[in-house]
């Protein structure tokens, strides 16, 4: 009887332990629907006090400014990384503003509002849109930076448009070639570093499938260790067909999906489009030969560093101690500004203050 007794307890014990489960994830999932639609009235009201538009050859650019929205002068320009769109420096805009800056973060191609030209375009072209928004906004001259393939572009620009440029500000990416730290290695090393581009299946299915809803879309980029609200988000999600998706179809646009289209992309294949072409054919190191503005380079190091130009950077900041400032961050492999937001934006703030006006 009481063998009866204890077996029947633990079956209850279990039959609420199952209840009590059920019911955290039921509250759980409501409290998220309920962040979810607090989001979208937070993103609806920011999009239309920062988002801004403007026609140029190639697009409809997007872009998200925040500042003096007149100001032709002191004006900072953010292109971000890949997988990214103009929400990248939203956590950093306020402290530009605070410096007196009018700040401006584009959307690139086929990224946030920003859509994909209906040719094969290249960093010349979306450089060319670019110089149309400052045109457009009579900006004479910016700072402009970026992160990682941002970074590339602000030296793309400055290579085509010096003129325009007060500085630059490289995070990660635009100061030593793309293909730098890839060329450098034996075979066995570059099979074992191609490799790394291989994204596992399921996180393929997380960030790079269909989801069936706004809301599943939503719920797969969010954070439930983050406290504040998310609504930055839902600039990543879109209606594809009868589903939804986030970073879906980035990858093929960078020609960088796995490892066999990055070594396309590493060693010139016919088969890459001009855009993702674009990384590989610029020349920084040609570039800054003759280099007349003063640049930040901010550099990850790490032992699992993906993108190793220390050495490199040594070597160009050697050509021009005069006009290169290059700060190391330790133990951060590539993504500085998320690794260490602080360190970030008071690197660029000092440097900016160091220059005279």
């Amino acid at each position: 009887m009481m063998n009866l007794l204890r077996s029947r307890f633990f079956l209850l014990s279990l039959f609420c332990l199952y209840l009590l489960e059920a019911y955290s994830q039921e509250l759980t999932g409501v409290i998220l629907q309920n962040k979810f639609r607090s989001d979208l009235v937070t993103y609806k009201q920011f999009e239309v006090k920062h988002r801004r538009y403007v026609d140029t050859k190639n697009v409809k650019l997007s872009y998200l400014q925040w500042g003096d929205t007149s100001a032709t002068e002191r004006v900072f320009v953010w292109l971000h990384g890949s997988l990214s769109n103009a929400y990248e420096f939203m956590p950093f805009a306020q402290d530009m503003t605070n410096q007196g800056y009018r700040v401006l973060s584009i959307d690139q191609y086929n990224a946030g509002k920003t859509e994909a030209p209906f040719f094969d375009a290249s960093f010349d072209d979306l450089c060319s849109d670019i110089k149309s928004l400052f045109d457009h906004l009579e900006i004479k001259r910016v700072v402009i930076g970026g992160f990682s393939r941002g970074g590339f572009l602000a030296t793309n620009f400055y290579k085509l448009y010096p003129d325009y440029v007060d500085a630059l500000i490289l995070e990660d990416g635009g100061s030593v070639d793309f293909d730098h730290s890839y060329l450098h290695l034996d075979s066995l090393g570059l099979k074992e570093k191609l490799q790394q581009v291989n994204v596992p299946e399921d996180i393929k299915e997380k960030y790079f499938g269909y989801h069936r809803s706004k809301f599943e879309a939503y719920k797969s980029l969010y954070n439930p260790e983050e406290t504040s609200n998310q609504f930055q988000i839902l600039s990543y999600i879109k209606p594809q067909g009868s589903s939804w998706v986030t970073y879906r179809g980035q990858p093929e646009y960078y020609h960088m999906q796995d490892s066999l289209h990055m070594s396309e992309v590493l060693f010139s294949s016919p088969k890459v489009s001009k855009y993702a072409a674009s990384i590989i054919n610029l020349r920084p190191a040609e570039i800054f030969q003759n280099l007349s503005v003063p640049v930040l380079i901010m550099d990850a190091r790490s032992s699992k560093d993906p993108i190793p130009i220390y050495e490199a950077n040594r070597a160009l900041v050697a050509q021009h101690p005069n006009l290169i400032n290059h700060q190391v961050f330790e133990n951060i492999e590539h993504n500085i500004h998320y690794a260490n937001p602080n360190g970030f934006i008071k690197a660029i703030i000092s440097f900016l203050q160091s220059q005279p006006r």
